[in-house]
């Protein structure tokens, strides 16, 4: 019945002196229809995330819908979640740390785009990728801003660690790069894992799960108490070394955040701070569409159409 009633008023209003606004409407969809998008300046984000492959991120000390997973795969959905989150025109690539450098596995491609690319690139970044089983964080970072460095427009880096170092540093040992300046790319380490100490889970070269790794198959370091009795080490547990992570990013110009929530990668891709103001594509023909639904609801509103 209302579609019969829409059709006779249109009807009749095409008959009468005020078909103009019909005729008005109407031209406004056709050009909302054949409006291509058009070039606005937005703010977009540029990123590198790199994701720590070495086994301790293997621990499962994170939970994604009640189910324990581990650290590397909630970074992994942290990314996905952040991938949603930002704007078309930003570019999005992923790199791997093992042993003591950080590798480009995909150079920054557009969010929009290639949201499909990323999706499945993202998930096949696992532990299975690594190629080394030593560990040494603060060597991987000022390898991530040398890769950075080395990309037009230098993206930032959110780098994803632990910060366990394989074997441990001994006191005092500071790693640094005489080319790598602090604020050189800007930059986050997001913190992952938990303040208790956990079994590292150990895998073969082919990713399958060998059981823990022991005290005495681990590079242990020097404890002893103040009587000099030596203490056993803990390297083959595994927690948040916090501390290390911050010295490093103060290091090399960063900020630090822990990955407390699956929010806090997509924090650090949108600092105000590496925000890019570029030309995007914009589509903008909801303007001329919500102009014509206007010329229409008033036009057929009971008032307009009279008694």
């Amino acid at each position: 019945m209302r579609t019969r009633a829409f059709l006779r008023n249109l009807l009749v209003s095409l008959r009468e002196h005020d078909a103009r606004s019909l005729i008005a409407a109407l031209a406004l969809l056709v050009f909302a229809a054949v409006l291509p998008p058009v070039n606005l300046p937005r703010d977009s984000w540029d990123t590198i995330v790199v994701f720590d492959l070495t086994q301790s991120m293997n621990v499962e000390d994170y939970e994604l819908d009640g189910v324990p997973v581990s650290r590397l795969a909630y970074a992994r959905e942290s990314a996905k979640r952040a991938l949603r989150e930002l704007p078309c025109g930003s570019r999005v690539g992923w790199a791997g740390f093992a042993e003591y450098r950080t590798l480009l596995l995909l150079a920054p491609i557009e969010v929009c785009a290639h949201y499909g690319d990323l999706i499945a690139s993202l998930d096949q970044i696992d532990g299975r990728m690594r190629w080394g089983n030593s560990s040494e964080v603060a060597k991987g970072v000022f390898w991530s801003v040398r890769a950075a460095k080395e990309i037009g427009d230098a993206p930032s880096i959110v780098f994803v660690s632990d910060g366990q170092e394989a074997p441990p540093l001994r006191d005092g040992d500071k790693p640094g790069f005489d080319d790598i300046k602090p604020g050189d790319v800007r930059g986050w380490i997001n913190g992952a894992g938990g303040e208790a100490a956990r079994p590292i889970p150990k895998s073969d070269d082919d990713g399958r799960s060998v059981g823990y790794w022991k005290a005495g198959e681990v590079i242990q370091r020097e404890l002893r108490t103040a009587d000099g009795k030596r203490v056993p080490g803990t390297e083959h547990l595994s927690a948040l070394r916090e501390a290390h992570l911050r010295a490093i990013a103060q290091q090399v110009g960063f900020d630090y955040a822990t990955l407390t929530d699956a929010d806090t990668l997509t924090r650090a891709m949108k600092n105000a701070d590496a925000a890019v103001s570029r030309p995007v594509p914009t589509d903008l023909s909801w303007l001329p569409a919500a102009l014509a639904l206007i010329i229409l609801i008033a036009r057929f509103r009971p008032e307009a159409r009279g008694p």
